[in-house]
Protein backbone atom coordinates (compact mmCIF):
# COMPACT_ATOMS: atom_id res chain seq x y z
CA UNK A 1 0.00 0.00 0.00
CA UNK A 2 2.86 2.48 0.56
CA UNK A 3 4.30 1.48 -2.09
CA UNK A 4 1.33 2.29 -4.08
CA UNK A 5 1.01 5.19 -2.41
CA UNK A 6 4.11 6.88 -3.47
CA UNK A 7 3.60 5.87 -6.76
CA UNK A 8 0.83 7.65 -6.94
CA UNK A 9 2.28 10.78 -5.55
CA UNK A 10 4.77 10.63 -7.66
CA UNK A 11 2.60 10.58 -10.63
CA UNK A 12 0.36 13.55 -9.48
CA UNK A 13 3.87 15.60 -9.35
CA UNK A 14 4.62 14.30 -12.87
CA UNK A 15 1.13 15.36 -14.12
CA UNK A 16 1.49 18.34 -12.81
CA UNK A 17 4.72 19.22 -14.48
CA UNK A 18 3.31 18.37 -17.81
CA UNK A 19 0.50 20.22 -17.31
CA UNK A 20 0.02 23.12 -20.28
CA UNK A 21 -2.04 25.49 -21.84
CA UNK A 22 -4.93 24.62 -24.23
CA UNK A 23 -3.02 26.86 -26.97
CA UNK A 24 -0.01 24.79 -26.31
CA UNK A 25 -1.06 21.76 -27.02
CA UNK A 26 -2.70 23.28 -29.85
CA UNK A 27 0.12 24.63 -31.16
CA UNK A 28 2.73 21.54 -30.20
CA UNK A 29 -0.04 19.36 -32.04
CA UNK A 30 0.33 21.09 -35.31
CA UNK A 31 3.93 20.94 -35.47
CA UNK A 32 4.11 17.56 -34.80
CA UNK A 33 1.29 17.00 -37.49
CA UNK A 34 3.62 19.36 -39.62
CA UNK A 35 6.61 17.36 -39.28
CA UNK A 36 4.42 13.80 -40.01
CA UNK A 37 3.45 15.52 -43.32
CA UNK A 38 6.85 17.24 -44.22
CA UNK A 39 8.51 13.45 -43.17
CA UNK A 40 5.56 11.79 -45.54
CA UNK A 41 6.11 13.92 -48.68
CA UNK A 42 10.08 13.43 -48.22
CA UNK A 43 8.92 9.72 -48.25
CA UNK A 44 6.90 10.15 -51.47
CA UNK A 45 9.46 12.18 -53.37
CA UNK A 46 12.33 9.86 -52.70
CA UNK A 47 10.14 6.96 -53.45
CA UNK A 48 8.94 8.64 -56.81
CA UNK A 49 12.26 9.02 -57.59
CA UNK A 50 13.90 6.10 -57.02
CA UNK A 51 11.10 4.82 -59.31
CA UNK A 52 11.84 7.14 -61.98
CA UNK A 53 15.50 5.74 -61.91
CA UNK A 54 14.38 1.62 -61.87
CA UNK A 55 11.96 2.33 -65.19
CA UNK A 56 14.57 4.51 -66.67
CA UNK A 57 17.11 1.74 -66.01
CA UNK A 58 14.64 -0.59 -67.34
CA UNK A 59 14.42 0.96 -70.72
CA UNK A 60 17.83 0.62 -71.17
CA UNK A 61 17.45 -2.81 -70.18
CA UNK A 62 14.75 -3.12 -72.56
CA UNK A 63 16.55 -1.13 -75.53
CA UNK A 64 19.57 -3.71 -75.17
CA UNK A 65 17.12 -6.99 -75.77
CA UNK A 66 15.40 -5.39 -78.53
CA UNK A 67 19.25 -5.36 -79.79
CA UNK A 68 20.00 -8.75 -78.89
CA UNK A 69 16.53 -9.62 -80.87
CA UNK A 70 17.34 -8.13 -83.63
CA UNK A 71 20.36 -10.55 -84.26
CA UNK A 72 18.54 -13.90 -84.02
CA UNK A 73 16.88 -16.00 -86.65
CA UNK A 74 13.25 -14.67 -87.46
CA UNK A 75 11.29 -16.93 -85.57
CA UNK A 76 13.54 -16.09 -82.51
CA UNK A 77 13.44 -12.56 -83.35
CA UNK A 78 9.51 -12.63 -83.46
CA UNK A 79 9.32 -14.55 -79.99
CA UNK A 80 11.52 -12.17 -78.51
CA UNK A 81 9.50 -9.30 -79.61
CA UNK A 82 6.39 -10.76 -78.42
CA UNK A 83 8.22 -11.11 -74.97
CA UNK A 84 9.77 -7.33 -75.15
CA UNK A 85 5.91 -5.96 -76.44
CA UNK A 86 5.00 -7.41 -73.19
CA UNK A 87 7.11 -5.39 -70.59
CA UNK A 88 6.93 -2.26 -72.82
CA UNK A 89 3.49 -2.95 -72.06
CA UNK A 90 4.14 -3.05 -68.05
CA UNK A 91 6.07 -0.45 -67.91
CA UNK A 92 4.15 2.08 -69.61
CA UNK A 93 1.24 0.61 -67.00
CA UNK A 94 3.76 1.45 -64.44
CA UNK A 95 5.05 4.64 -65.52
CA UNK A 96 1.09 5.43 -65.80
CA UNK A 97 0.44 4.10 -62.30
CA UNK A 98 3.47 6.53 -61.06
CA UNK A 99 1.93 9.11 -62.38
CA UNK A 100 -1.20 8.69 -60.27
CA UNK A 101 0.97 8.33 -57.52
CA UNK A 102 2.86 12.11 -58.17
CA UNK A 103 -0.89 13.24 -57.30
CA UNK A 104 -1.72 11.44 -54.90
CA UNK A 105 -2.18 11.87 -51.25
CA UNK A 106 -2.71 10.67 -47.41
CA UNK A 107 -4.25 7.01 -47.34
CA UNK A 108 -4.15 6.85 -51.09
CA UNK A 109 -0.32 7.37 -51.52
CA UNK A 110 -0.22 4.42 -49.30
CA UNK A 111 -2.38 2.16 -51.26
CA UNK A 112 -0.94 4.31 -54.88
CA UNK A 113 2.59 3.24 -53.04
CA UNK A 114 1.93 -0.50 -52.55
CA UNK A 115 0.67 -0.70 -56.29
CA UNK A 116 3.78 0.55 -57.94
CA UNK A 117 5.85 -1.49 -55.61
CA UNK A 118 3.96 -4.59 -57.24
CA UNK A 119 4.01 -3.40 -60.45
CA UNK A 120 7.54 -2.81 -60.50
CA UNK A 121 8.57 -6.42 -59.12
CA UNK A 122 5.88 -7.76 -61.92
CA UNK A 123 7.99 -5.95 -64.89
CA UNK A 124 11.31 -7.23 -63.03
CA UNK A 125 9.93 -10.51 -62.46
CA UNK A 126 9.22 -10.57 -66.12
CA UNK A 127 12.06 -8.67 -67.26
CA UNK A 128 14.52 -11.74 -65.76
CA UNK A 129 12.10 -14.39 -66.98
CA UNK A 130 12.39 -12.47 -70.85
CA UNK A 131 16.58 -12.21 -70.42
CA UNK A 132 16.72 -16.01 -69.14
CA UNK A 133 14.74 -17.22 -71.96
CA UNK A 134 16.68 -14.83 -74.81
CA UNK A 135 20.08 -16.41 -73.42
CA UNK A 136 18.95 -19.92 -73.83
CA UNK A 137 18.09 -18.85 -77.64
CA UNK A 138 21.58 -18.27 -77.77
Amino acid sequence: MKVFLISLTALCFSFSALATTKEEVKQKTNDAASVAMSYSKEQKDQFQKDMNAKLTEMKKDIADLKKEAAKKTDEAEKEMNKEIAALEKKQAEMKKDLNKLEKSSGQAWDEMKNGVDKAWDSLSESYDKAKAQFQETK
